[in-house]
């Protein structure tokens, strides 16, 4: 792969992992305020988009090898 291409998914990977990273916050933020609906569909979101970001990550380093 070309390394532009490699670095354009490495960019959507880290933005990806801050996502997940933000909906968790928000699923323990509307935890704490005894919200669990919401905090349930954060916390769901967050890890389907979890394993995407994973499975990018695998792609990006089979291309890097």
């Amino acid at each position: 792969m070309e390394r532009e291409n490699t670095e354009a998914l490495v960019r959507v990977y880290l933005t990806m992992q801050q996502l997940v990273e933000d909906l968790y916050t928000q699923a323990d933020n509307a935890a704490s305020e005894m919200n669990y609906n919401d905090a349930s569909v954060f916390t769901g979101q967050a890890g389907v988009l979890y394993i995407v970001a994973e499975n990018l990550g695998t792609v990006i380093s089979e291309h890097e090898e």
